[in-house]
């Protein structure tokens, strides 16, 4: 009778090499992912200097619409410094007299 730990040896073999090819496709992705940090760090690298360099060309004339149309998009983080200045606009004010008094019955004459 066998024993009850015998090991089928097939059944691991078979199992090592579906890990292997496995392990073998995700060498690739490894490699790529790797290289894409890499460069995700340097263009976040560019970040504050295109920021500056954007806002140089707006306070030299340039609008938004003209840069884009250039090509260069707005930054998504502005260049650092002083914040613009926000314009709080206040609400009208309301007309205080009194509105004009109801019409008496027109119909009392």
């Amino acid at each position: 009778m066998p024993s009850m730990t015998t090991v089928d040896d097939d059944f691991i073999q078979q199992m090592n090499a579906i890990q292997a090819a496995r392990a073998a496709a995700i060498q690739p992705l490894a490699e790529i992912r790797s290289e894409r940090n890499r460069l995700l760090l340097l263009l976040a690298a560019t970040d504050e200097p295109y920021a500056k360099a954007y806002a140089a060309a707006e306070a030299a004339g340039w609008s938004a619409g003209e840069l884009t149309t250039l090509g260069a998009e707005a930054p998504t983080r502005r260049a650092t410094g002083r914040p613009r200045k926000v314009v709080v606009r206040k609400p009208a004010k309301k007309d205080t007299a009194p509105a004009s008094a109801p019409a008496a019955d027109a119909d009392a004459s």
